[in-house]
């Protein structure tokens, strides 16, 4: 997960509300030597990145009173190239969104449709009505590049925790003022993070039903909640999960695009 979640869902998206860390943990766990920073930023840079990755998600989206349930197709090629199909249910099936270094696309199937997602303004727009944002689609930052790092020790649930400030550097490409991040204390997994605007949490993502994948520990549950919605969220859960897998170059293409989403809306 980068700046966004990076890999599992797209490479990256990831985040967070609220204080983080329930206050001190004892002076035998302060004393406790921690990590250095170059190895938690290189184990979080290389968690989800692969040469590709195949996915199929269920993703669920509360709004106000209304609950919605969509399935998605992912497919992913280094940092830059990444295709994500709506597969179910059958009224947004073939629904598409392709990403390159060249930008971002949307494709509406009903219409056939091809509509590019200018640089600014749409960027922030949510993603089919969920939490996510298109501009989370897109933004590929590096945890080693892009931010200074605090560590220490927290207490999490009774557990102890590796607690993460996470403050950008100057230039680098984070929407946010600053990310504190909770991880598993001995694998380092994320747990949650929380996303501020100045000194406002915005929102929170929180990561669970850890399994392993190649060696991994990735979590295959994670959820989006707004600071200013409570009640509200997004929750995405990976069905399937594989990393280095071939894909065809064709698909990372407007042509190709279309192509894989009308399959999808041929089968609905």
């Amino acid at each position: 997960m980068s700046g966004s979640l990076r890999g599992g869902l797209w490479g990256g998206i990831a985040v967070v509300c609220l204080a983080l860390m329930a206050p001190g943990v004892g002076s035998a766990q302060e004393d406790e030597a921690l990590p250095s920073v170059e190895e938690v930023n290189a184990h979080l840079d290389k968690l989800y990145r692969s040469e590709s990755a195949e996915s199929t998600m269920t993703m669920t989206i509360k709004r106000d009173e209304r609950e919605r349930e969509l399935s998605v197709q992912g497919f992913s090629q280094g940092e830059e190239r990444g295709l994500f199909v709506i597969t179910s249910p059958a009224r947004e099936a073939g629904t598409a969104t392709l990403r390159t270094s060249e930008g971002l696309w949307n494709y509406a199937p009903r219409a056939d449709r091809l509509m590019r997602v200018p640089p600014s303004g749409m960027l922030s727009e949510d993603w089919m009505g969920s939490h996510l944002t298109n501009d989370d689609l897109v933004r590929e930052t590096s945890f080693e590049d892009d931010f200074e790092v605090e560590l220490s020790w927290g207490e999490r649930d009774g557990e102890r925790v590796l607690q993460a400030t996470m403050v950008p550097r100057e230039g680098a490409p984070v929407t946010y003022s600053k990310i504190e991040y909770a991880l598993d204390a001995e694998a380092w997994t994320p747990i949650e993070a929380v996303y501020f605007d100045g000194e406002e949490a915005v929102r929170t993502i929180t990561f669970s039903d850890v399994k392993e994948v190649d060696g991994r520990p990735i979590p295959h549950q994670v959820e989006v909640r707004p600071a200013d919605a409570p009640g509200e969220f997004t929750r995405m859960v990976y069905e399937e999960l594989k990393f280095d897998v071939p894909i065809d170059d064709s698909i990372f293409s407007q042509q190709g695009m279309r192509r894989q989403a009308r399959q999808y809306r041929d089968r609905s």
